[in-house]
């Protein structure tokens, strides 16, 4: 397993190669989202209280190879979260991941992806 923290818009990312998972707390933690990354589609849901399009697209794209989604949308779910999906311009940087985000106190974020 190799890891290497990088600084990107203000988020601490952490490439990690390696299968992670994580139950979805966005609904009880508006601070929090994940996004996964499979067969060259990303989607998550988000929590509308904590972010918006703008900031999730702004962080998802750290997928994409060149640091650009080719299409993004999204759709409300029932329990009030946002449904999202999007793809990378010109490809994405791992072949299936997992993305954790979560706002820190002093309003910075963490973020992990984990994938290979």
């Amino acid at each position: 397993m190799s890891r290497m923290a990088v600084t990107l818009a203000g988020a601490a990312l952490i490439l990690v190669n390696a299968c992670s998972g994580s139950s979805d707390i966005s609904q009880k933690n508006p601070n929090y989202y994940s996004a996964k990354l499979r067969d060259g589609t990303i989607s998550g849901t988000y929590n509308p209280v904590g972010y918006d399009a703008d900031l999730v697209k702004s962080q998802i794209k750290a997928y994409c190879v060149d640091m650009r989604l080719g299409g993004y949308s999204e759709a409300p779910t029932e329990g009030g979260l946002m449904a999202f999906g999007a793809t990378c311009a010109t490809g994405a940087n791992l072949s299936s991941g997992f993305m954790e985000v979560e706002r820190l106190f002093n309003g910075e974020f963490s973020v992990e992806i984990a994938g290979i």
